[in-house]
């Protein structure tokens, strides 16, 4: 009997969306890989059966769970990664004709959150004290047997001054790793979402090139919450706030900074824009690369709102 690509690719998704948890969780090696698996195979069961694909993704993805629940008990959760079922809202946006930039937003924002539910599990229960003394002390020794000790303590900087430091540095790494694993699972989100239309395609999803990459004007109030947050918690001295605004800004911060690249892409391709001035702007960009990477940042969250792509040029004929 022959059996046909698709239908051996069909089956091949199944057996990852059903096995594929229960293999990481038994072998503890559930990472970025198994999660960027597990997205795909998500995507392709919903490009398959058209509009039931958010029901069969669903039965799929809560039996792979479920299995993975069954033989490794409730300890599986220390290993679990949601990411994947930001795919579901992917395939409820697809089925439910939802516009392109709507249905990429809402499927970040369900990617951060699923992304950083086990992270902020973590963060709730506490990071001891003793743990952030002992990789602090791991560091100031490897910094005395490399030298680097005696040379700051020339330079006026105590032994004191430099455990502090690390202290600082550590504790805002702690603060920052939920923003930091949200921008992980944006990442693998976009990089599987990416691939399907640019290579796989799916029905009624047009791929559109990077120059053309915006997100609806309501994510704006995303960043406005963030800096709520952040005013507020700094105001009243509440820490939890506070840690909201500032992970939901570095979310932002890196979102806004890859929709101003694209727009500057899309800025540089203009007809009426002439190659030594591309030159020029190119090469200020790279020279001073941190107040671009600020200005892009700028241009991208404007341009939610703005829609620089088309506010009308007046030319120069036109005004005389």
């Amino acid at each position: 009997m022959y059996v046909s690509d698709q239908k051996t690719t069909n089956t091949l998704a199944v057996l990852i969306l059903v096995i594929g948890p229960w293999l990481g969780v038994s072998m503890q090696v559930w990472g970025w890989m198994l999660d960027i698996l597990l997205l795909i195979a998500l995507l392709w069961v919903g490009r398959s059966v058209g509009r039931q694909g958010l029901r069969y993704g669903l039965v799929f993805l809560i039996s792979g769970y479920g299995l993975a629940l069954l033989f490794g008990g409730a300890s599986s959760f220390h290993y679990f990664s949601f990411v994947p079922w930001a795919a579901l809202v992917t395939l409820w946006g697809i089925g439910a004709n939802v516009p392109q930039r709507a249905l990429v937003f809402w499927s970040l924002v369900a990617a951060g959150i699923l992304g950083v539910l086990p992270t902020l599990a973590m963060l709730m229960q506490g990071i001891p004290q003793e743990s952030i003394q002992s990789f602090v002390q791991n560091m100031m020794e490897q910094y005395r047997q490399a030298g680097m000790l005696e040379s700051l303590k020339t330079q006026g900087i105590s032994e004191l001054e430099l455990q502090s430091l690390f202290e600082q540095i550590v504790n805002t790494l702690i603060m920052l790793t939920p923003g930091l694993v949200a921008i992980t699972a944006l990442a693998k989100w976009g990089a599987v979402y990416y691939a399907f239309l640019r290579w796989i395609r799916i029905s009624g999803r047009e791929y559109r090139p990077f120059t053309e990459w915006r997100l609806p004007w309501y994510a704006i109030w995303g960043m406005n919450f963030a800096i709520v947050s952040y005013l507020l918690g700094d105001q009243f001295q509440w820490l939890a706030i506070k840690s909201i605004g500032i992970n939901l800004m570095l979310v932002y911060g890196v979102v806004a900074f890859v929709l101003g690249s694209a727009l500057f892409v899309a800025l540089l391709q203009k007809p009426w824009l002439s190659g030594f001035f591309r030159f020029v702007l190119l090469f200020s960009s790279v020279l001073y690369i941190q107040v671009t990477a600020i200005v892009l940042i700028i241009m991208g969250l404007l341009d939610l709102v703005l829609d620089f792509r088309h506010m009308p040029i007046r030319k120069k004929e036109d005004s005389d």
